[in-house]
């Protein structure tokens, strides 16, 4: 969620294979690796896994970057979404993916990583915040969660009680209208402004994180 006393997440900006995950919680010790958002549960004839599409294998890498920015591993999520949101080469993610069936969960889960990152320079030498802005824009206006997420958010924090100056950027985040990625960010930067308003964001943010693995587990194991 949002940290309260500094407004979000700095990054270390390291290649995967680098970072040190026993820096996260002990939880993610036993995921190995993308293969493990397979879900090998389920009945024998349903899963759609035996050829394993490019659309499946791209989603289980931004599943597996969504399930690290939910644990604190905010790094491992930006170098696993980077190859298939950012159109060239990079020093943290690799060789791009161009035209990734995946581009669309991949941007926005990459937008999701800046405004983590907050108040912290970072990126391009960009505030987290103002690089989550760029990437919510680079995100595909047709993704299927701008259609939900309003919707979705008008049921949290209901008892919130924030200051007059927020509560326009809620009317245009809730009450069943198109979602509004800049109005949402506009708030989360503000987050740390009140113990109520911090609270309220990261109920947001959970919430829409988990709607967002939640797509991309729709797409990954296919049931027939």
């Amino acid at each position: 969620g949002i940290n309260a006393e500094y407004g979000g997440s700095p990054m270390l900006y390291q290649a995967y294979h680098e970072l040190d995950h026993s820096r996260l919680p002990d939880v993610i010790e036993s995921i190995t690796g993308s293969e493990d958002m397979f879900c090998e549960e389920l009945p024998r004839g349903a899963r759609v896994n035996a050829h394993i599409t490019k659309e499946q294998e791209h989603n289980a890498d931004v599943m597996l970057g969504l399930v690290y920015m939910m644990v604190g591993g905010v790094d491992e999520a930006h170098d696993l979404v980077l190859p298939y949101s950012l159109p060239f080469d990079s020093e943290w993610g690799g060789p791009a993916v161009l035209d990734s069936p995946a581009l669309g969960n991949a941007t926005y889960s990459h937008a999701l990583v800046h405004r983590t990152e907050g108040k912290y320079v970072g990126e391009l030498g960009m505030m987290g915040w103002d690089n989550a802005r760029s990437w919510f824009n680079e995100t595909p206006t047709d993704h299927v969660m701008f259609g939900k997420f309003s919707e979705a958010a008008e049921n949290v924090g209901q008892k919130c009680k924030v200051a007059d100056s927020d509560k326009c950027l809620l009317d245009e985040i809730k009450g069943g209208k198109s979602w509004s990625w800049e109005s949402l960010t506009d708030l989360f930067s503000r987050s740390s402004q009140s113990e109520a308003l911090t609270l309220f964001c990261d109920e947001l943010h959970n919430l829409e994180m988990s709607m967002l693995f939640q797509h991309c587990n729709s797409v990954v194991n296919i049931v027939r």
